[in-house]
């Protein structure tokens, strides 16, 4: 799909572009926005900025220098970006690149995030407030940079909740398999946030040192790489609260699997006098003539009990039921 934005009198407006069709820079265009391309969509854009569009594979590239760049007078920015998954707690992430020239904006990506539907959120506003594809293109970089903030005061209360259901599970420990798919969860949404803000930091960094040649402002630049290593450590911090909180859990887990396995040893230490006074009464020696009396049995039996009234107060003894 192939959007393109206009700066008109009104306000903004967007089309869609057909494959095929011319598109010139005009002063009224400031934005083309590329979803899921075609070669066609592609080759429609490249015709119009004058380089070529990276494909996904080379969108994928982590190397700097395949990620930002300068060509052909156009300032080409890759960065990781999360959305939310559709009915989902899970987010998922993607490249999205960014080519910035003589004030038009062009977009490639093959995800959906909040920032990019124009009409919903906080970066419609900036939007309709856009002059030209810088504008756009500042607008959408911050907005991207707010839903990773979201995301980690999301993924934060999470971890938080997740806490006090550990630390006040009782005796009994948290459910083992619940919570750590729970903290699982959390740590991989965490952890993309994580590689969005770094390359968003990067992104911001390259900008910035590029912002005379592209007339962009560089105190919006220094504040967006700002921002995003804030973010930076507070995805630190929670990824090492979540750290502590698995070796919490699954501490507190062993702990009441240990006094499970106590006590059944307890149990069977119990039952081992009566085992050996029942082995002892079932010999069949003639000597023993105690044995053969009728008052046998209830002695055998009481000799059983008390056996296990010894054991299980030792036990109390030591603390260990």
């Amino acid at each position: 799909m192939l959007l393109a934005y206009r700066n008109e009198p009104s306000g903004i407006s967007v089309e869609a572009v057909e494959a095929h069709a011319a598109i010139t820079p005009m002063p009224g265009l400031i934005w083309l926005d590329l979803l899921n391309p075609s070669p066609a969509e592609e080759a429609c854009v490249e015709r119009c900025i004058g380089i070529n569009a990276m494909t996904s594979t080379e969108r994928a590239a982590l190397e700097e220098s395949a990620r930002f760049y300068e060509e052909n007078d156009a300032l080409v920015l890759t960065a990781t970006v999360t959305m939310q998954v559709p009915d989902s707690n899970q987010i998922q992430a993607d490249a999205i690149t960014f080519i910035l020239k003589e004030g038009l904006l062009a977009t490639v990506r093959d995800i959906k995030p909040r920032a990019f539907e124009i009409g919903h959120g906080r970066a419609s506003a900036r939007i309709d407030r856009a002059q030209n594809g810088t504008d756009v293109f500042l607008a959408l970089i911050e907005s991207l940079i707010e839903r990773v903030a979201d995301r980690l005061s999301a993924s934060g209360r999470q971890a938080n909740a997740q806490a006090a259901r550990i630390f006040n599970s009782g005796s009994k420990g948290p459910s083992l398999t619940c919570e750590l798919q729970e903290i699982g969860q959390i740590g991989a949404n965490v952890a993309l946030c994580h590689e969005s803000a770094a390359s968003l930091q990067r992104l911001a960094a390259f900008a910035e040192q590029a912002h005379a040649r592209h007339d962009l402002p560089q105190d919006r630049l220094r504040a967006f790489r700002k921002d995003v290593e804030q973010l930076e450590r507070q995805a630190e911090a929670l990824q090492n609260t979540l750290n502590f909180q698995l070796d919490a859990m699954l501490g507190i887990t062993s702990a009441s699997q240990n006094n499970v396995l106590k006590t059944l040893s307890v149990a069977t230490m119990a039952f081992v006098p009566p085992t050996l006074v029942a082995s002892i009464f079932g010999m069949n020696f003639d000597a023993m003539h105690w044995f053969h009396a009728p008052w046998g049995p209830w002695a055998a039996a009481g000799i059983m009990i008390g056996s296990v009234a010894v054991v299980f107060s030792f036990a109390r003894w030591h603390r260990w039921l």
